[in-house]
């Protein structure tokens, strides 16, 4: 089953209220970004979900591990595409942008998934990522037109080998 997540996280302040949006942070560095990465993956390979969640920081992850945890990998992923993508304003608001990895690999049932995650900064500058559940094949859609929740994903890119 494939998930798209849309990640047009608008955390600025309502249109029409007349009050200035803040500024968005910058994306973590791809150092900060990987570091966070590994911590997930680290904490996926040993099952400890709640560590894995914790990580995250994303009110996502408990809910997108529900029937995967059986499916953890034992061995980390590859990453085959890094791309960061910075804010974008959106009306009073912004989307975050971040670092987007994607990973290949094989779960703990033997299929094979290609998944991309998002390391990306929250207004007071912590991070979070999404979706901390990495094996799944979520695609994130980072910047997305709101309007645009609901379309067909695209196809596979078959970026994996």
């Amino acid at each position: 089953m494939r998930l798209t997540l849309v990640l047009a996280a608008l955390t600025g302040l309502c249109a029409g209220c007349g009050l200035v949006a803040p500024t968005p942070p910058g994306p973590p560095s791809l150092e900060v970004a990987r570091w966070l990465l590994d911590d997930l993956v680290e904490a996926g390979i040993a099952r400890d979900f709640a560590r894995l969640c914790g990580l995250a920081a994303s009110d996502t992850c408990e809910h997108l591990l529900e029937g995967h945890e059986d499916l953890a990998p034992a061995a980390a992923p590859t990453i085959v595409q890094t791309d960061v993508y910075p804010p974008e304003s959106a009306g009073n608001g912004f989307t975050g942008g971040g670092v987007l990895f994607v990973l290949c690999g094989t779960d703990a049932a033997g299929a094979p998934f290609e998944s991309e995650l998002l390391v990306s900064r929250n207004l007071d500058g912590t991070l979070f990522a999404v979706p901390a559940v990495w094996w799944t094949g979520t695609r994130v859609i980072v910047g997305a037109d709101p309007a645009d929740v609901g379309g067909e994903p695209a196809p596979d890119q078959g970026r994996c080998p």
